[in-house]
This record gives structure tokens, C-alpha cells and sequence, in this order.
């Protein structure tokens, strides 16, 4: 059985989120763990204002929160209930939200966001500054989910020759045993044709190990717009990419391009570091 967290910040409900994982627990018993967040984060207040604290600020929004937490707990607790899914609550709301989520992220298997409206009141352009901070400190694999997509019933994986990808890919086999099954694409991902990236032989082996019904491709991030209407052909699909940020997927995720993938798209996105 897997401790998945589902972060809920604000008054939004990550639908879809929420759906992929029961889908997930339709396949394999799952513990869902909601972790409800401040819509501030105090420290990141402080950092901006230079002041040592700024205690009426979450004073003020303190009652309007309760109300909308309150609403949310409810609905999360109907909807596990719903689903048949053992699920646990935990109010995290101390004003250090990211603080508090990359805590509960070391003692999970995974953790599932909102590939669209995670920390929306901060900014609705993602990824925003919060997304970004998580991604790159999250201590379990993350799931980027948009709030409407199709269930997955093909698998992408991402090899760019990094060791972060091949991580990724382990990962995804170890914690998806239900997916193993699908139709998966094993994609060698290049900054240009000519090309070649290392370990090719290496990864397919390990791949085809887990996979059963395995198929490679080459392709090159030259021409993004290629790349993006590729994905738009595929949109029941997993992604599966290495380490946010670092090495060619840095490209990736540049903003104008995380836009594409994450609200354009409506494709569930796993991503996952060492």
C-alpha cells in the first residue's frame, strides 16, 4: 500500500488530483493523506518586508481560512469516504506551508498538486515561485496533475542521459506496478539530431525489464512547438521526467514552456530527484 499526500491550499480542490489517485486505488489500495496548507507562507513575508514578524497578517485572514479549510476537510473526508480509500487529515496550517509540505514529503511516497491552481492566489501563471521552490526540495516523487485529463493508459519516459532521468524512470516502475502493463514510450530526448546520448543500451535494458510492452524513440527539443503538438497527440499519456530544473530539462521548464505542458497540455506529469 502507497501514503500518497494530496496538497490542498486556499478553497481549491485538486479534482484532478484527487481522481487520478482513486483511479490509482481502484488498481492498488492506497493511504490518501490530505494536507491542508496556509494560502501564506509568513517567512517568504518577512524575507520581502525585511520586518523581524508580521503578526496581524495572518490574523486577518484567519476566520475567512477556518471556513474555507473547513469546507475542504469535508469534502476531501466525503470523497475518500466515497471512494472506499483510508485516508488521513492534516491541517498544516501554520503559515510555512512549504515548510510544512516538503516535511510531510519525507514521509510519503509520493505527493499529488494541482497542475494548474497549486498556490493560484500567489499567481495563476505556472509554475509559479511555489511550485518551483517544491519541486526542487520535495523529499517523494510529484505528480502534476491538471484539474481535468484523461486517465493514463499510455507511459512517456524521458531519457536525457542524465542519472536523474534513469532515477526517474525507477522510481515511476517501483511505484506505478499497475501501469507496468501499459504502452510505454521510452524517449531519448536531445538538444538537437545529431545528437547522441550516452548509456542508450544500458537504459533500454532496464527498461524493458519493468515494461513489458516497451517502444523507443528519438527526439530533439530543437523545435518545441514539434514536441508540444506530438504531446497534444497523446494526451491519455504519463509523462515521466528527471530532476526539475537541472540538466536538459531545465529547458523544458522554462515558464513559457511549463505552461504548455501543465495547462495546455492536461497531461499528468511525474517528476522525481534523488
Amino acid at each position: 500500500m502507497k501514503k500518497i499526500i494530496l496538497a490542498l491550499d486556499g478553497d481549491h480542490f485538486p479534482e484532478g488530483a484527487f481522481e487520478l489517485a482513486a483511479f490509482l486505488h481502484q488498481r492498488e489500495p492506497l493511504l490518501m493523506t490530505g494536507v491542508f496548507l496556509s494560502p501564506i507562507d509568513v517567512s517568504k513575508i518577512v524575507a520581502y518586508t525585511g520586518l523581524e514578524a508580521v503578526p496581524l497578517m495572518p490574523s486577518v485572514i484567519e476566520g475567512d481560512y477556518s471556513e474555507k479549510v473547513t469546507r475542504n476537510v469535508d469534502l476531501f473526508r466525503s470523497r475518500c469516504e466515497a471512494a472506499g480509500m483510508e485516508f488521513r487529515i492534516h491541517n498544516d496550517s501554520d503559515n510555512l506551508p512549504l515548510a510544512s509540505l516538503i516535511n510531510e514529503s519525507r514521509f510519503a511516497d509520493l505527493l499529488f498538486i494541482s497542475g494548474q491552481s497549486f498556490f493560484s492566489n500567489i499567481s495563476r501563471d505556472q509554475p509559479n515561485e511555489y511550485m518551483q521552490e517544491l519541486l526542487k526540495k520535495t523529499e517523494c516523487p510529484v505528480v502534476l496533475v491538471p484539474d481535468s485529463f484523461q486517465v493514463p493508459r499510455k507511459v512517456m519516459l524521458m531519457y536525457d542521459g542524465e542519472a536523474s532521468s534513469v532515477f526517474a524512470i525507477k522510481q515511476f516502475a517501483y511505484l506505478f506496478p499497475e501501469m507496468v502493463d501499459l504502452p510505454v514510450s521510452l524517449v531519448e530526448l536531445t538538444a538537437h539530431p545529431d545528437q547522441k546520448l550516452p548509456d542508450q543500451e544500458e537504459v533500454t535494458e532496464l527498461a524493458a525489464r519493468h515494461f513489458r510492452d516497451l517502444t523507443l524513440k528519438e527526439m530533439a527539443l530543437e523545435n518545441k512547438k514539434h514536441f508540444t503538438g506530438w504531446l497534444l497527440d497523446n494526451k491519455d499519456t504519463m509523462l515521466v521526467i528527471g530532476a526539475y530544473g537541472r540538466s536538459l530539462f531545465s529547458t523544458l521548464f522554462k515558464r513559457s514552456f511549463a505552461d504548455e505542458l501543465i495547462s495546455q497540455l492536461q497531461l499528468p506529469l511525474f517528476i522525481a530527484h534523488k
